[in-house]
């Protein structure tokens, strides 16, 4: 029982800090993304949305070695063995997505609609992820933690 006990407790302990990470990122970033939603008409809540669900926003292993908060590939590196980009700082990653929403047929319609639901849903539709529905899913819970 006690094993049992401790490993629930540590599990809700680690969970607490993560999410703890994550907000002190979001906050960090904060002004720099609203920024960049003010130049792109890109929602600030889908950009932090989505860097929560590729990577905790900058706490998974990736975005933590190569400032890759979205889970942006390119080509792929044997000397770095990742198809991932590697950026020098995380708004590097974070203007590269903006931009590559921007290169997006959806964009033209939505640039400057405030509303994140109706991006993610334009994301899924054009097979921004395999499983739209569980990704939909993913970032409605995304979007609960941001304040």
């Amino acid at each position: 029982m006690k094993p049992i006990f401790f490993f629930i407790v540590l599990f809700f302990q680690l969970s607490a800090q993560a999410f703890q990470g994550t907000q002190e990122k979001i906050q960090r970033y904060k002004p720099f993304i609203d920024s960049l939603s003010q130049v792109y008409g890109i929602p600030s809540k889908l950009i932090v949305g989505v860097g929560i669900c590729e990577s905790g926003f900058g706490q998974s292993k990736q975005s933590i070695k190569q400032h890759n908060y979205f889970g942006l590939r390119g080509k792929y590196s044997r000397k770095k063995k990742s198809s991932f980009k590697h950026y020098a700082r995380p708004e590097d990653s974070m203007v590269d997505f903006c931009e590559v929403l921007a290169s997006k047929k959806y964009y033209i319609m939505l640039k400057g609609n405030p509303d994140a639901m109706k991006w993610t849903r334009a994301m899924a539709k054009a097979h921004y992820a395999a499983n739209a529905k569980r990704w939909i899913r993913l970032m409605k819970k995304s979007f609960t933690l941001i304040n």
